[in-house]
């Protein structure tokens, strides 16, 4: 999965029309570069791209501004979805990526893509072990390379402890999220609104 896609598509689905400097100024302020390794100039290709693959489409203008076409809108929630119910070690960027999005679904659905994640992190945590076990006792590979395992397994136990705090925050009322009051949340003057919505606190579901 693309990240860099996801982030586009996001991005124009918030501020569309947009022309790709405002757009570009917005994701380079979310540290983009850091986090997803998007380069400014990767940006306008990518925009172009999407366009060439029916995902966005162009507004008449100077400059050219974007919006998404109905394609770009299912493949958007298709790659939301996904970064956020399935875990990938091997790219953190496609979990951060989600993360800057998922206010743009129902809270209960996001609710139910944690859940998902979780019962998947449970599930790779034994294999994992299960792993670094049969290294100890097989001795088919280098004894050291258990730690690789051991270290895989904190890894996918810290996501799931954070995946249990977030449907806490979640159920605490924090964030608005489509259909929420208030919801979606929109930046005012280059300013985003607080975490913390002044709402009564949804009910608490399992983690």
């Amino acid at each position: 999965m693309s990240t860099t896609r996801l982030l586009l598509l996001g991005a124009v689905r918030i501020f569309q029309p947009v022309h790709g400097y405002l757009l570009r100024r917005e994701l380079l302020s979310w540290q983009v570069e850091e986090w997803a390794h998007v380069k400014p100039g990767s940006i306008y290709s990518g925009l172009r791209t999407l366009v060439s693959h029916g995902l966005l489409a162009e507004v008449p203008g100077d400059p050219v501004s974007y919006r998404l076409t109905a394609d770009g809108e299912a493949e958007f929630r298709r790659l939301l979805v996904t970064a956020l119910r399935d875990p990938d070690p091997g790219d953190a960027s496609r979990l951060l990526g989600g993360l800057c999005f998922m206010t743009a679904l129902p809270r209960r659905e996001i609710r139910e893509a944690l859940h998902a994640r979780s019962l998947v992190l449970e599930a790779m945590i034994s294999g994992t072990a299960a792993t670094a076990r049969s290294i100890e006792d097989q001795r088919m590979a280098p004894a050291s390379t258990v730690e690789l395992s051991r270290v895989v397994v904190h890894w996918l136990e810290g996501e799931r402890a954070w995946a249990r705090e977030l449907c806490e925050r979640i159920d605490a009322g924090h964030y608005r999220f489509v259909g929420d009051p208030g919801a979606p949340d929109h930046p005012v003057e280059g300013v985003w609104p607080p975490a913390v919505v002044d709402a009564p606190a949804p009910a608490r579901e399992p983690a």
